[in-house]
């Protein structure tokens, strides 16, 4: 019977193996037209942007796209971090070695998408900033559970989607590769990972971080709704709650969460499961939590 730990150190080395096989980058070349179009954020179902002028929906749509992209920047910027942290506290040669390749990829994804970028100095969004956070305050195996299995298990999909949505060639060619990348992170992250390595302190920290992740799935697409306020303006609270109900946002949150549910559904980790459930961390808020939710920040 062979070592649980030989088995770990011989899957990241095939893992390892894999993203060095793998082809050259994309090139990328920007055009004029914005990436998504108002159907690919469900804008048309607002009355509230259709009874907008062009040039209103315009701006909306544009800022959708370039929050959605600096939303993507700012998570890979922090997977080199991440992966940077992880590189330095490997116990051998080959974990170092995977962290470094995964790293080298996080940055190559940033610098592709840079020239989408429209404002590089911008603040990271809530999204970003909790990544960030965990990021900086998590040990090694929640993270390499909760970024690499879950997020970028999520990531798969999510890029795929933003792919076959996408109007800028260039642009969809590298959303696709990305998709393909997550694929490969995901698959060391299932390597690298242990249950039996977490300490009752690191289950804590997961649990709480789980439902922070989770929450910001829950509230619905905020930025769109932002974007359709700055642009179009909405009103009160109630009007907001109708926007999100317009924009169908707890279907689309429900699929999410059916999603992520599955993928922290790894072996060791029912326990966290259990209580996030218990928590309704996997249902989505109705639209009248949503539309507090937004205007508690606005």
């Amino acid at each position: 019977m062979s070592h649980p730990d030989a088995d770990r150190t011989n899957a990241m080395r095939r893992a390892a193996e894999r993203l060095m096989r793998r082809d050259a980058p994309p090139a990328s070349s920007p055009q004029t037209t914005v990436p998504w179009d108002a159907q690919f954020f469900g804008l048309p179902r607002s009355a509230r942007f259709r009874s907008a002028g062009q040039a209103e929906q315009r701006a909306v749509i544009e800022d959708c796209a370039a929050e959605l992209l600096s939303e993507s920047w700012f998570i890979e910027r922090s997977g080199v971090v991440y992966c940077a942290r992880m590189t330095f506290a490997a116990d051998a040669d080959d974990e170092r070695r995977l962290f470094a390749l995964i790293g080298a990829d996080e940055a190559t994804h940033s610098a592709w998408l840079e020239p989408w970028i429209r404002d590089r100095a911008a603040s990271a969004d809530p999204f970003s900033r909790l990544i960030a956070g965990l990021v900086d305050a998590g040990g090694t195996q929640p993270l390499a559970y909760l970024l690499q299995i879950v997020l970028e298990g999520f990531g798969i999909a999510h890029y795929a989607n933003l792919a076959a949505g996408c109007r800028d060639e260039a642009l969809a060619a590298v959303l696709k590769r990305m998709a393909q990348d997550e694929a490969a992170h995901h698959a060391a992250g299932l390597a690298a990972f242990s249950a039996a390595r977490l300490g009752d302190a690191e289950r804590r920290f997961l649990a709480d971080a789980s439902y922070a992740f989770l929450q910001m799935i829950r509230i619905g697409p905020q930025a769109v709704v932002g974007a359709l306020d700055r642009h179009v303006g909405i009103g009160g609270e109630a009007l907001i709650a109708g926007v999100f109900e317009d924009l169908d946002a707890g279907a689309a949150a429900d699929a999410k969460l059916r999603h992520l549910r599955r993928l922290f559904a790894q072996p060791g980790m029912e326990s966290l499961v259990d209580e996030l459930e218990q928590k309704g961390a996997f249902s989505p808020c109705t639209a009248a939590q949503c539309a507090a939710v937004y205007t508690g920040a606005r």
